[in-house]
């Protein structure tokens, strides 16, 4: 199967999509009629972000057999993602799964061996295990927990060179140790004051700030962080049809904020910033 590259015009298409715009009817049925599984991927991010189930569904089990048009493998696993998703919200697993072992076991016919199984098969295999018991590759993150033994901020500023302790890229680096041996208030507390400066935060920083908060009981503050995460577009980098960031999926912490109309609808605003990691209240 090759991978598909979509000519400017569409580019141009998923752009204005991902900027909140409405694009061209006439265009977009075009783009459906020439490129139907890249089309029914985007279309399919849209309706998450509408929670429309649905049409998630619908979508994501057409384009399934065809996922290897990507190049990138982050973007079929955020479609199957979706797919297994709303095969949860609608009370349809047993369908998602049918479509999930169906399309291992092509990818199994296509290369047995099983030192080269592809990562479309092993990511449908996590899929499944959400199917049957609800649990995702990143659920780890739903049990953070404060070190026994945390180590201040001025223990850890104190393995950092003179240099280091002057610049930005040093004081992310106390932000890692902070992660690794501190408090989240601690953590939270640098991680706040480096995007107030404009600091541009790699996703995961923003993915550690949200789960701190969630740890700490501030949903306002966790909110707030994926704000700043759907604002910095790093979400979008694989492909054109990432038009919104259905990356948030994948990480059950936030699924509680993926069911709620309210929120789920300033998740998706915060993408539409164009200036990036511009959240700052």
């Amino acid at each position: 199967m090759d991978v598909v590259r979509l000519p400017k015009k569409y580019r141009d298409l998923c752009g204005v999509l991902t900027d909140g715009g409405e694009p061209d009817p006439k265009l977009f049925d075009a783009f459906r009629e020439k490129f139907p599984h890249q089309a029914a991927a985007v279309e399919a991010e849209l309706a998450a972000f509408r929670m429309d189930w649905e049409t998630v569904l619908e979508k994501t089990l057409v384009i399934l057999p065809f996922l290897r048009e990507w190049y990138y493998s982050n973007v079929p696993a955020q479609q199957m993602t979706l797919l297994a998703f709303a095969a949860r919200q609608l009370g349809r697993e047993e369908e998602a799964k049918t479509a999930f072992i169906k399309e291992r076991e092509s990818l199994l016919g296509e290369l047995p061996e099983a030192d080269r199984r592809s990562p479309y098969y092993t990511f449908a295999g996590y899929m499944l295990e959400y199917l049957e018991t609800g649990t995702m590759p990143y659920d780890e993150e739903l049990r953070y927990a404060d070190p026994e033994e945390p180590r201040t901020v001025e223990e850890l500023r104190a393995e950092l060179t003179s240099k280091e302790r002057e610049s930005k890229a040093g004081r992310q680096k106390l932000l890692n140790l902070c992660c690794l041996y501190g408090t989240a208030a601690d953590a939270l507390a640098l991680y706040e004051e480096l995007a107030g400066e404009g600091t541009v935060l790699t996703e995961m920083w923003h993915r550690y700030a949200v789960q701190r908060y969630l740890y700490l009981g501030d949903r306002e503050g966790a909110l707030r962080a994926a704000e700043r995460w759907g604002a910095s577009r790093l979400w979008a980098a694989a492909s054109p049809t990432q038009v919104r960031p259905v990356c948030f999926f994948q990480h059950p912490m936030l699924h509680p904020f993926l069911t709620d109309p309210e929120v789920i609808g300033r998740l998706q605003g915060s993408g539409f910033s164009q200036d990036k990691g511009a959240v700052t209240s």
